[in-house]
């Protein structure tokens, strides 16, 4: 049975790092991945409702979620992958780990800076609440140290 990844994608270089690592890693798998990416847009206050109507709202977050998702997709798909794209909207820890349950996701593969200590506690990264929210393992992917 093929492996089914969530790659969660936002607009910094450190979400497209499992991209990068799924590529690499292609031809040590028997059979190729299935990917979800997904981007999850934070929900506009409800005022906003008062001045544009839902459907642009939605409009919106569809669009800046496509482009963000491309550059993610592009590379896979000229790996010979084809991801499917998803696009919600809420809090981004609970609504990837819900997406990974609802899918079949075996794995969630994360992009992570690295931060730890006080410092990555203080940022309270989506990453440490995707590892703690989530019910299927959780692969995190940092970069890693330049070498001197």
């Amino acid at each position: 049975m093929s492996q089914i990844f969530l790659i969660p994608v936002d607009d910094s270089e450190t979400a497209l790092r499992p991209v990068s690592w799924v590529v690499r890693n292609l031809s040590t798998w028997r059979e190729p991945p299935a990917i979800h990416l997904l981007n999850v847009q934070a929900s506009l206050p409800r005022d906003v409702s008062r001045f544009i109507n839902a459907g642009a709202i939605r409009d919106f977050h569809l669009e800046t979620g496509i482009n963000v998702l491309t550059k993610a997709r592009d590379p896979l798909v000229a790996a010979g992958l084809l991801p499917e794209l998803h696009v919600l909207m809420g809090e981004a820890a609970p609504t990837i780990t819900e997406f990974a349950d609802l899918h079949g996701c075996s794995q969630i593969l994360l992009g992570t800076r690295g931060h730890t200590g006080i410092l990555g506690t203080l940022l309270g990264s989506v990453a440490t609440k995707v590892v703690h929210l989530s019910n299927v393992p959780v692969l995190l992917i940092r970069q890693a140290a330049p070498s001197h």
